[in-house]
């Protein structure tokens, strides 16, 4: 695993349903680590996002402190991957087209991660310049580059090349990986609301792609929102513990740098 580059200070998550809001502890400073979400209807509708920064800053006076380094994690919006080289040739906008949703005002973000890809996902612009105006040094980056990363460098080698789904649960969010022979094969959240939801598009994704394995992933110290279903149906043949999400951004860059 290659070493990290320095964690982000401040971490901003933004899925459909909740802004999520991580402070990295600073000894030397006296600031110490905190922790919080708030609920959002809409997803990354401008008000409600900054309804829920205000909330923050109000609970926590000290994530008004200048920030060098913030990070804001896209959880769930759909992505494609692609091969690095069409984002530079200019072909991207095209390619992104017949698999996203590209609405008027969005901005076509794409992030470098291992084995050459890149993932390109839609934000809109007005989310991204309503939080650069609370943090100025702020860039974003979607999770599932920063899992498959992490999936890169943690999960050994396949054997065979056999193929491998990973699956990661956040919130109301359920995050699938494919992967063959080290390389990214399928990338998809879904909106889960219950047991029912995880259990549906897990048994769905592993029928329909037949992997060979099923990993779960899980970030250390964090509790699993819902359970995976169970054995009569569905198998984990493996589990893999993550680091925290700054060191998993950390890691994240070191990879894609």
């Amino acid at each position: 695993m290659p070493n990290p580059v320095n964690p982000p200070e401040l971490i901003i998550s933004l899925s459909r349903d909740k802004v999520g809001v991580h402070l990295l502890a600073q000894p030397q400073s006296g600031r110490v680590a905190w922790k919080s979400s708030f609920p959002i209807v809409g997803g990354f509708m401008e008000d409600q996002i900054s309804n829920a920064l205000d909330t923050a800053l109000y609970l926590n006076p000290s994530l008004i402190d200048q920030f060098y380094d913030v990070a804001v994690v896209v959880v769930d919006r759909p992505n494609v991957f692609v091969p690095q080289f069409y984002t530079g040739n200019g072909m991207l906008p095209e390619i992104a087209s017949r698999y996203l949703r590209v609405r008027s005002g969005d901005t076509l973000s794409s992030d470098f991660i291992s084995g050459d890809t890149a993932i390109a996902y839609c934000v809109p612009s007005g989310t991204i310049n309503l939080i650069r105006e609370y943090y100025s040094n702020s860039d974003h980056v979607h999770l599932t580059s920063v899992l498959w990363n992490a999936v890169n460098e943690l999960a050994p080698p396949s054997e065979n090349q056999h193929s491998r789904l990973f699956y990661f649960l956040t919130g109301s969010s359920l995050i699938i990986i494919g992967e063959t022979g080290g390389k990214l094969t399928f990338s998809k959240s879904f909106y889960v609301q219950d047991q029912g939801d995880v259990a549906y598009y897990s048994i769905a994704c592993a029928r329909m792609l037949k992997p060979k394995e099923n990993w779960l992933l899980n970030i250390q110290d964090e509790e699993l929102p819902f359970d995976m279903p169970g054995d009569t149906y569905f198998r984990i043949h493996q589990r893999l513990e993550l680091p925290d999400l700054h060191t998993l951004i950390a890691t994240h860059r070191s990879c894609a740098s």
